[in-house]
C-alpha cells in the first residue's frame, strides 16, 4: 500500500457554513418546486387525455409547445457540445429556473393557502 495515497487531499478544505446553507437553501427550494409541479400536474381529474385536449384545443397551444420542444433540443445540444468549464455554468441554469418556480410555488403556497 502506498504510504502517499492520500497526500493530494491534504489541502481539501471543508465547505463554510455560508456554502452549506446556501446548498440547503437550493434543496429546498428545489423540493418545492418539485412539490409544486407534482400537486398541479396528478390533483383532480385531470389526466394525460385532458391534457392532449388542451394541447389540440387551440393551434397557439400547439405552436407553444413545439417551441418549448426546439429550446430544449437545443439547450440539449448546447449542453453536449461545449467544453466542461462552459457546461457546469450552463447547467446551472435548469437548477435556477426550478429554484425561481419554488419561489413561486412558495408564494402561492402563502397567499392562498394552497399550492
Amino acid at each position: 500500500m502506498d504510504p502517499n495515497r492520500y497526500s493530494k487531499n491534504r489541502t481539501i478544505r471543508p465547505d463554510s457554513a455560508w456554502k452549506i446553507l446556501q446548498a440547503l437553501i437550493t434543496l429546498g427550494l428545489m423540493l418545492c418546486a418539485l412539490i409544486g409541479i407534482a400537486v398541479h400536474l396528478f390533483s383532480g381529474e385531470q389526466g394525460p387525455a385532458d391534457w392532449w385536449a388542451w394541447l389540440t384545443a387551440s393551434p397557439m397551444n400547439g405552436v407553444l409547445t413545439f417551441i418549448a420542444a426546439v429550446v430544449l433540443i437545443a439547450f440539449h445540444r448546447y449542453i453536449t457540445h461545449i467544453s466542461s468549464q462552459q457546461r457546469r455554468a450552463a447547467s446551472d441554469l435548469p437548477v435556477y429556473i426550478m429554484m425561481l418556480v419554488g419561489v413561486y410555488f412558495i408564494y402561492q403556497l402563502i397567499t392562498t393557502g394552497h399550492w
